[in-house]
């Protein structure tokens, strides 16, 4: 696997939601998204494997995303966790992410409806040791305490890349 390389696409209705707080399903022209509110930090996790191919170099992951109607200036922030759900080690009863890298918040388009992208890192050392091969789940929650978009941003689709 070479640097840059995608791993995985995630889309919003392979997304598995937490019983409260979560980002909320919607679609805008027949695109299905996932709404992030401006106050309440919200979570959404998608399970994936690494592929046999993964060399460890930690994920780089764009998030494309928009804001809800009317939303044409601010600022929006991600973070990101992963956990790793490893061969007979993990039990899943309880999360076990890693420290949430922060995604710099951003600068809206100033039209509505626009797809912005912006890509965060998570090293190697913050992934739970996962391997090749390795079950893992990522967390994407809306930074508000670093954003200041005044309205939901919607995600629409994310990229993972081996870093």
């Amino acid at each position: 696997m070479a640097s840059g390389d995608t791993l995985v696409i995630l889309t919003p209705l392979g997304a598995e939601l937490p019983a409260s707080n979560y980002g909320s399903m919607g679609a805008r022209n027949a695109h299905p998204h996932l709404a992030f509110d401006t106050t309440t930090q919200e979570i959404a996790f998608w399970s994936f494997a690494l592929p046999a191919n993964y060399a460890g170099n930690g994920l780089s992951v764009t998030l494309h995303w928009m804001t809800a109607s009317g939303i044409t200036t601010g600022t929006v922030g991600w973070d990101l966790s992963i956990e790793r759900m490893s061969d007979g080690a993990t039990a899943l009863d309880s999360d076990n992410f890693a420290t949430a890298q922060t995604v710099t918040a951003a600068t809206v388009p100033g039209t509505s409806g626009v797809v912005k992208k912006t890509t965060g890192s998570v090293p190697a050392a913050n992934m739970n040791s996962a391997v090749a091969g390795d079950s893992v789940r990522l967390r994407v929650r809306r930074d508000v305490a670093n954003d200041n978009a005044a309205g939901d941003a919607q995600l629409i689709l994310i990229e993972v890349k081996e870093a």
